[in-house]
């Protein structure tokens, strides 16, 4: 097969002149055009490294805002759906991704039904079965056993291995914080998502506090912020990530890069729960890897990549530490991949990553096409 886009965007930069020729899904060859180019923008696929595929039935349906006040409204909805509704909203959103060119995704599973769901669109990923033991302190065995049940369902079904992972520092107990992160890298975890946690981890204080003695665990003050606390129980090593990091300081981001973990960046999500804006930029600029997440529809709404990347541009303009289109455009590709251990996703040889065609007339800029683009304008290649 022989490609001849009219641009194709590498790690984000814009470029043109080359065609490119696959065989059996991998690049083999770059060069110069060598005839006339077709209306379409080449790209790698892109990487939803942060995803809750079970939420979608929830869209609209939850007021923003206020972070804690989400969660309180969420636990009744969740605990009102049956097992064929979250089966049936995996199978929606998992279309949804696929349609807004989505390749690889890193999914939170409380439930099952994202395996089935992403095997049914030939959507590829790493499912992380979460683990919440706040409720549950009376007899965290069985719950971890009953978690292990659901995460040994998917496996069979996803043909991967999809094991225990911790939700968050303010949803698990420590004992089974640090149980799990002796566990070998991948791990994922919610973190400093808003300034709650750092309230409760610093000085058991604040509203996570009253939330977590309303689902039978005890605060203590740690002195501590929440990304010095996770480093003590063995969470903070390559390999595994932190999912938003938007309440983090300059010490948290130096600590951050020196162990070698990776952030999963959700704009959209940060923006309507009330969340800081992550300080992407510095984390960029220490090393740290950064992938672009969609997270739930619960919390940001429709399935839109180039939303999505939108959002992480504005948001960084908001700080005054602004990201450029190339830097979001290859977080959610080529950076992406990488801040999750996918080895090559890029356009060059070798690379077996899938490509979509990006359909949008008269764009010669990564900004340009990030402003213009959606799902709608995607289409597969390869992948």
């Amino acid at each position: 097969m022989i490609l001849r886009p009219y641009a194709f965007i590498s790690n984000g930069e814009f470029q043109m002149g080359a065609e490119f020729v696959l065989d059996e899904g991998r690049i083999v060859e770059v060069r110069p055009q060598s005839g006339l180019p077709d209306d379409y923008i080449l790209s790698p696929a892109f990487v939803n490294v942060h995803s809750h595929l079970e939420y979608r039935g929830m869209q609209g349906m939850l007021e923003g805002g206020d972070f804690v006040e989400w969660i309180r409204r969420l636990i009744p909805v969740k605990a009102a759906q049956s097992a064929e509704e979250v089966a049936a909203d995996c199978l929606v959103a998992a279309h949804e991704n696929r349609a807004t060119g989505v390749g690889w995704i890193g999914e939170h599973s409380d439930r099952v039904g994202a395996a089935a769901a992403m095997n049914a669109v030939g959507l590829r990923g790493r499912i992380f079965q979460e683990v919440i033991t706040a409720g549950s302190m009376n007899d965290i065995d069985s719950k971890l056993d009953f978690v292990r049940g659901k995460a040994a369902h998917q496996t069979a079904i996803l043909g991967d291995e999809v094991s225990l992972n911790p939700h968050a520092t303010y949803s698990v107990d420590e004992g089974t914080l640090r149980s799990l992160s002796e566990k070998a890298a991948p791990l994922s975890i919610h973190a400093a998502e808003s300034l709650y946690e750092n309230q409760l981890i610093r000085h058991g204080a604040g509203p996570y506090a009253e939330l977590e003695r309303s689902l039978g665990l005890e605060p203590i003050a740690l002195g501590m912020s929440v990304i010095e606390y996770l480093d003590q129980v063995g969470f903070l090593k390559p390999g595994n990530q932190l999912v938003h990091a938007c309440d983090v300081s300059s010490s948290d981001l130096d600590l951050m890069a020196e162990r070698g973990v990776s952030v999963a960046h959700c704009p959209r999500s940060n923006d309507y729960l009330g969340c800081p804006v992550a300080p992407v930029l510095e984390m960029v600029r220490r090393g740290i890897p950064v992938g672009l997440g969609l997270d739930s529809a619960a919390s940001s709404g429709p399935v839109d990549f180039f939303a999505e990347m939108r959002s992480a541009v504005d948001a960084s303009l908001r700080i005054g530490k602004a990201l450029s289109p190339e830097q979001v455009w290859g977080m959610a590709t080529t950076g992406g991949a990488a801040s999750i251990g996918l080895g090559r996703w890029d356009l060059w040889p070798g690379s077996r990553a899938p490509l979509i065609a990006v359909e949008v007339p008269n764009v010669f800029s990564t900004e340009e096409l990030i402003e213009r683009g959606s799902p709608g304008v995607v289409r597969w290649i390869t992948g």
